[in-house]
C-alpha cells in the first residue's frame, strides 16, 4: 500500500512538472511571437513613411459629424419642464500636397457647420433660440526650393461665412431657413516671403510682404506681414493633429469705420481703429483617431481674435435685441469646438 501511494505522488509530481514545462513552453512561444510581430511592424512602419515621404500629391482629409437631441415633457424635476434642444455640427478638413525636388505646392480646406435650436418651453415659439457657427477656410502655398529647410514662397487665402439664418414664426425645432452669406464677414489675404521647414509635417511662413482684404466693404484692408505655422501628423499611435496658426500684422490703416445693420441700410456705430488693434490670428486644431477602418471620433477647436469682425458682431447683436449694450474696446478671444464621429480618408 506504501508503494502505491508512493507512486501515486511521484506521479502527480511528474504531471506538475510536465504542466510547468508546457506553461513556460507556451509563455516562450508567445514571447516568440510578439517579437516577430514586433518587427514585423516596424517593417511596415518603414515602408508607410516611405510611402508618406515619396516624391508627388499627397490627398487625404477627415469628416467630423456629430449630433445631439433633448427633449423633456412635464418633467418639472428642472426648471424646463418641457423644454427641447437639437444640434448638429459637420466638419471637413482636406488637404491636396505636392512635394518634389524643387519646389512644393500646399492646398488645404476647411469647413465647419453647427447649428443649435432649443425650446424653453414648446408650446411657445417666442422662447426658440437658434445658434449657428459656419466658415469657409482655403489656403494655397507654393514654394520654390532653396535648400531643403528653405524656400521662396507665396500664399493665397479666403476665409469667409457661408450661411446666415433666416428666422420664421413655426413653431418647430427643424423649420428654419438659411442663405447664403459669402464675405459676410470675410477676409481674403495674399502674402509672400520665405518658408521654413525644420521637421516633416511642419511648415512655417515668414512672409513680409502682404496685403489683407476685409469684408463688408466698411472694414479696413491693408498692407502687412502675414507669418503661420501648419503641421500634420500622428502625435501618438492612431492619433493625428492637424494645426494651422496664421496671423497678420499691418503696416498702417487706422482710421474710422461705419458698423452697419444687417440691412446694409443704417449706421449701427462708428469705431476709430489704430493700427495695432487691426492685427488678427487665427488658429485651428483637429484631433482624431482611428478605430475601425477610418472610422473614429474627433474633436476640432478653432481659436482667433479679429477686433473688426468682433465689433460689428456685437453691435449687430445690439441691433437684434434692441439694446445698446455693445463694447467696442475690448477684443474678445473667439472660440468654437466640435466633437463627433470622424471618418478619415
Amino acid at each position: 500500500m506504501k508503494n502505491y501511494y508512493l507512486t501515486l505522488v511521484l506521479g502527480l509530481f511528474c504531471f506538475a512538472g510536465i504542466q510547468a514545462q508546457s506553461l513556460d513552453e507556451l509563455k516562450s512561444m508567445k514571447a516568440d511571437k510578439e517579437a516577430t510581430i514586433a518587427a514585423l511592424q516596424a517593417e511596415v512602419d518603414g515602408i508607410a513613411n516611405q510611402i508618406y515621404t515619396f516624391p508627388g500629391w499627397k490627398v487625404g482629409g477627415i469628416g467630423v459629424a456629430g449630433f445631439n437631441a433633448l427633449a423633456n415633457n412635464n418633467w418639472y424635476a428642472i426648471g424646463t419642464p418641457n423644454s427641447a434642444n437639437q444640434g448638429l455640427n459637420i466638419g471637413l478638413g482636406g488637404y491636396a500636397n505636392l512635394d518634389v525636388e524643387k519646389y512644393f505646392w500646399r492646398n488645404n480646406v476647411d469647413v465647419n457647420v453647427a447649428r443649435s435650436a432649443a425650446f424653453t418651453d414648446k408650446d411657445n415659439n417666442g422662447t426658440k433660440t437658434v445658434a449657428l457657427t459656419n466658415g469657409l477656410n482655403l489656403t494655397s502655398l507654393f514654394g520654390y526650393k532653396l535648400s531643403p529647410k528653405w524656400a521662396l514662397s507665396a500664399e493665397g487665402r479666403w476665409v469667409t461665412s457661408l450661411l446666415e439664418f433666416i428666422p420664421n414664426d413655426l413653431n418647430s425645432l427643424l423649420d428654419d431657413e438659411y442663405g447664403f452669406a459669402i464675405n459676410s464677414p470675410g477676409q481674403a489675404t495674399v502674402s509672400a516671403g520665405l518658408t521654413w521647414l525644420p521637421i516633416n509635417n511642419l511648415v512655417v511662413l515668414i512672409h513680409p510682404l502682404g496685403y489683407q482684404k476685409n469684408w463688408p466693404g466698411e472694414f479696413i484692408s491693408s498692407a502687412g506681414a502675414k507669418i503661420g505655422a501648419a503641421y500634420t501628423g500622428e502625435i501618438i499611435k492612431n492619433v493625428a493633429w492637424t494645426s494651422n496658426l496664421t496671423a497678420f500684422v499691418p503696416y498702417g490703416g487706422a482710421g474710422n469705420v461705419d458698423l452697419l445693420s444687417t440691412a446694409g441700410d443704417a449706421v449701427l456705430n462708428t469705431v476709430a481703429y489704430e493700427t495695432g488693434e487691426l492685427v488678427n490670428w487665427e488658429w485651428i486644431n483637429g484631433f482624431s483617431t482611428s478605430i475601425w477602418k477610418g472610422v473614429g471620433l474627433a474633436f476640432n477647436l478653432g481659436l482667433k481674435q479679429n477686433k473688426q469682425q468682433a465689433d460689428l458682431g456685437k453691435a449687430r447683436l445690439d441691433e437684434v435685441s434692441g439694446s445698446s449694450l455693445a463694447t467696442f474696446g475690448d477684443n474678445p478671444l473667439q472660440s468654437y469646438y466640435t466633437v463627433g464621429l470622424s471618418y478619415t480618408f
